[in-house]
């Protein structure tokens, strides 16, 4: 995400709750979990997100249908369709983080298993920085349809009395109500895509350690039928041993008739 996108992004945030997701190549979602875990939890909080920006779409074309036609709308019913406006750019955020952080997951893959291919690796985190890359435009594209110029804002407080602005003129709300619903959809797909390429490559891990695995015991098979062959028992040993306990038998036994 750009500088001047990030930062109106994050005004626009205000005090609403983000995942806690980490930023550095070493962390998870969770403390302590697994790699396997992480990206299974990866993968529910995605779902989430894509059921969540389903909801903000429709809402904000309720919206949208019900309001094109006023002059002006009552505070209370701005406030409406503020709301989702709002929650939008924030499953945005989030949406950029789960990307950045399905880079750090296969990072950490790539990590521990040296024997990875590293082109693998950086193939899906070029694809992952598409991604985020879709959600940016998308952004810039809502930003530049509502006439706001984020490096004029200050603070939140002027980042909202600029989009409420807009939304009473009847103009400029169409205008950014359409553009929000464009990035709701666009965050759909992409999180959508984002989804299917977080399976697509811990099966491709998932299958690489099966391989690994059965390797490893080919080789502890074919070691452990090397060191029978030079250390262990020997057929003709065993031959000679069982014959040398019949002759010391029948020796004993004629001495004992001798006797």
């Amino acid at each position: 995400m750009s500088t001047r996108v990030r930062r109106i992004v994050s005004v626009l945030l205000g005090g609403m709750l983000v995942l806690p997701v980490c930023a550095d190549a070493g962390g998870g979602l969770t403390g302590g979990a697994t790699l396997p875990e992480q990206i299974v939890q990866e993968a529910t909080l995605i779902q989430s997100k894509i059921s969540g920006a389903e909801r903000l779409v429709e809402q904000i074309q309720q919206y949208e249908n019900m309001v094109q036609n006023m002059v002006t709308l009552p505070q209370t019913l701005m406030n409406q369709v503020l709301q989702p406006v709002d929650q939008l750019y924030g499953l945005v955020s989030q949406a950029q983080a789960l990307t950045t952080n399905a880079i750090n997951i296969s990072q950490q893959f790539q990590n521990l298993n040296a024997g990875f291919n590293p082109q693998i690796t950086a193939e899906y985190s070029s694809q992952y920085e598409s991604i985020s890359q879709g959600l940016n435009n998308a952004l810039n594209t809502l930003i530049q349809t509502a006439g706001l110029n984020p490096d004029d804002f200050a603070n939140q407080a002027q980042a909202q009395q600029a989009i409420a602005n807009a939304m009473a003129n009847p103009n400029s709300r169409n205008a950014l109500l359409q553009g929000a619903v464009a990035v709701g959809q666009q965050t759909t797909a992409s999180l959508t895509q984002l989804y299917n390429l977080t399976r697509a490559e811990a099966q491709t891990e998932a299958d690489w350690r099966k391989a690994q695995l059965e390797h490893t015991t080919h080789q502890d098979e074919l070691n452990q039928t090397g060191s029978q062959m030079l250390f262990g028992s020997n057929p003709l040993d065993e031959r000679i041993t069982t014959h040398g306990g019949t002759l010391n038998a029948t020796s004993n036994a004629l001495t004992a008739s001798v006797n």
